[in-house]
């Protein structure tokens, strides 16, 4: 995984994924981020699909000084844009019937090949729907275009037994 740092947002995230490890390392990076669903593009002509993310910052500890109105933590969400490169073919399936309108939950993002030699990189959001990218090859960058935001919301994750 390239690691491009960037000084005007110091502790940004700025990351290349070419491999199924640096992708696992950028789903955990990426899991609870809210995504619009008017922040998702797909360039045909690209091969290209961007989004524009608000990911919860799992890679910064809690903001120091700073607690919330509880007097609990506080983290931080950043935008950060997603771009998923080489895409010859997008499908959806449990998507809302107003995606556009939809404010999304990401889980997490893999990807699979089948028998006939087909890679698919997938998204997958909370309530069932995913999105499937046919693609030639594993290209995915993601990059912090804004500062941080404060938030005192954690999110929790229940544990199947």
């Amino acid at each position: 995984m390239t690691d491009h740092s960037n000084n005007h947002l110091e502790s940004g995230l700025r990351l290349l994924a070419e491999t199924t490890d640096d992708l696992e390392v950028l789903s955990t990076l990426l899991q609870d981020a809210i995504i619009p669903g008017e922040d998702m593009f797909h360039d045909r002509g690209g091969r290209r699909f961007v989004m524009v993310v608000n990911r919860f910052c799992w890679d910064l500890p809690p903001v120091p000084g700073v607690t919330s109105q509880d007097g609990g933590p506080v983290y931080e969400r950043r935008l950060c844009g997603v771009q998923i490169r080489n895409v010859a073919a997008v499908r959806q399936t449990g998507m809302p019937a107003d995606r556009r309108a939809a404010l999304l939950n990401l889980l997490a993002i893999r990807v699979t090949h089948d028998g006939g030699g087909t890679t698919r990189l997938e998204c997958l959001f909370s309530g069932g729907a995913a999105l499937q990218f046919d693609i030639d090859s594993l290209s995915v960058i993601a990059e912090d275009i804004d500062t941080g935001q404060p938030t005192p919301n954690r999110p929790v994750h229940d544990v199947d037994c």
